[in-house]
């Protein structure tokens, strides 16, 4: 039950991440139209887009992590042989495991210090910045998760990408 609310998350994240990006496209274009076909710049695209960039990011990394979607440079697992694949794949897992929880530990306590010292953005439209600091330390947070259980469990497909493969449609 775990595991089903995990994938939950990491598919919600992933949504969040396209939906985001959806999002950027949108106001990149609208403030292409408004500056040069009616000469009235915004000033909040550039921002919006760059708060966008960073929970893309991280609300994607944890679902690229459990999936092991990202670029992976595999000479040294070729290297070391079918035999001893598995354990070096898990030993790796468990670095990244530790790096991804010290990073969402360092992040989270700085979103903190954020969020108690009241710091603003500084831009033309201030926010508080734990609103975007807060992505940064979740993201961190579940692909140390995902590292675990990958290290725990191996790779598994989540059940969305099993469903979206069952009805044979590219």
């Amino acid at each position: 039950m775990f595991l089903r609310l995990f994938d939950g998350l990491l598919l919600a994240g992933a949504r969040l991440a396209a939906a985001g990006l959806g999002l950027m496209v949108a106001a990149y274009t609208y403030e292409v139209v408004a500056r040069y076909l009616f000469n009235a710049p915004t000033w909040w695209s550039a921002e919006l887009v760059a708060y966008l960039l960073c929970i893309m990011t991280f609300s994607m990394m944890p679902y690229v992590t459990a999936t092991r979607a990202h670029v992976a440079v595999t000479i040294f697992l070729d290297f070391l042989g079918p035999r001893n694949k598995v354990p070096a794949e898990r030993a790796i897992w468990f670095v990244g495991f530790l790096v991804c929880a010290a990073m969402a530990w360092f992040a989270g306590g700085e979103t903190l210090r954020q969020f108690t010292r009241n710091i603003q953005m500084m831009a033309a439209h201030p926010i508080p910045k734990w609103w975007i600091s807060v992505w940064i330390a979740a993201g961190f947070a579940l692909s140390s998760l995902a590292f675990l259980r990958l290290m725990l469990v191996g790779p598994v497909a989540l059940a969305s990408d099993e469903a979206s493969t069952d009805d044979g449609a590219a």
